[in-house]
């Protein structure tokens, strides 16, 4: 066997040890989003991109219906509440199939970002086509539910802001306010979990939401400032109010911001399916991706379980000893 030269050893240098070890993967999953940003930041552009055109006519929609939105709130408060009811079903409610179909694009792109996190390999475009076979219709039906409860939490808040400026403007009212962007939080957040869920598992659409319910339930708080980090830079720029602003915040959300902001989402959605779920019924999915995890296709499980250990060795015993009485 010939001898490498000096440039030959610099270059190719030594062969690992191991092809494979499950222990040099993050240790948890905010370890798990840095590596993901780190080291797979290409694929999750262009997974990005991909997502980002199902949800360019939802955006644009937003953009024109900007005069709109902007003629109906200088008017004065009287004849703006008496306006209400058709500027809502304009910009909401006609807006409902667009949020179906950009739901559409978030089945390709979660399935891309699960094969991602898990370290599987992946085809961009297959498998991101492969997602909305697998989870489109029911991805779709959840962007129909969440358009529809958008726009009535919206009638609501809106109705309440006018309510206020021309009949009462007591505390009850700010109150009432203050309890429809509670119930908004709340409705994103079970969204983001039905998503989540549908990416991942096969289950019935009444399964999907009670078991997004009583999971997101189960991590409340964290998935909610979870969720409320992830979305902070476009609440900020759309609370400010200026035309500006909420252009920057659509801008932003199609060029960079969609299919990074999804990622700690689905990351902390399944923290919960591997606390609630996956370590009891669906132990090949537990800490995949995570040093944690168990690895089927390389025989090695580094988390050892006691009691799993004394259940193998009075198997092995009672074996044993059925062999020795034949």
């Amino acid at each position: 066997m010939r001898k490498k030269g000096l440039v030959e050893r610099i270059v190719m240098k030594a062969p690992s040890s191991e092809d494979f070890s499950p222990r040099k993967l993050p240790k948890n999953r905010k370890e798990l989003f840095g590596y993901m940003l780190k080291n797979k930041f290409g694929k999750i552009y262009k997974n990005h991109l991909l997502i980002a055109l199902f949800f360019i006519p939802l955006i644009a929609w937003n953009i024109l219906s900007m005069p709109y939105t902007n003629a109906i709130f200088t008017l004065e408060a009287r004849e703006g509440i008496t306006h209400l009811v058709e500027y809502w079903f304009t910009v909401y409610v006609t807006a409902i199939p667009l949020w179906a179909l950009a739901f559409v694009g978030l089945s390709g792109g979660l399935n891309v970002i699960r094969k991602l996190a898990w370290s599987d390999p992946i085809v961009l475009k297959l498998d991101f086509i492969q997602g909305i076979k697998s989870s489109g219709k029911q991805m779709a039906l959840i962007g129909c539910l969440w358009g529809s409860a958008f726009a009535v939490i919206r009638y609501a808040i809106d109705w309440l802001g006018f309510y206020y400026r021309v009949f009462d403007s007591s505390y009850s009212v700010v109150f009432g306010i203050f309890v429809c962007v509670f119930l908004l939080t709340v409705i994103v957040g079970l969204t983001v979990y039905m998503t989540c869920m549908c990416s991942i598992y096969n289950v019935s659409f009444k399964q999907l939401f009670v078991g997004a319910f009583k999971l997101y339930y189960s991590d409340f708080f964290l998935a909610t400032g979870v969720i409320l980090v992830c979305l902070s830079p476009i609440l900020i720029l759309m609370t400010v109010g200026l035309a500006i602003t909420v252009l920057i915040a659509y801008l932003l959300s199609l060029l960079l911001l969609i299919g990074i902001i999804i990622i700690p989402m689905f990351l902390v959605c399944q923290h919960t399916f591997d606390r609630i779920i996956n370590k009891k019924d669906y132990p090949d999915y537990y800490g995949k991706g995570l040093s944690y995890g168990t690895y089927k296709d390389s025989g090695i499980s580094l988390k050892k379980d006691p009691s799993v250990e004394e259940n193998l060795a009075e198997e092995i015993e009672n074996d044993f000893e059925r062999v020795n009485d034949d």
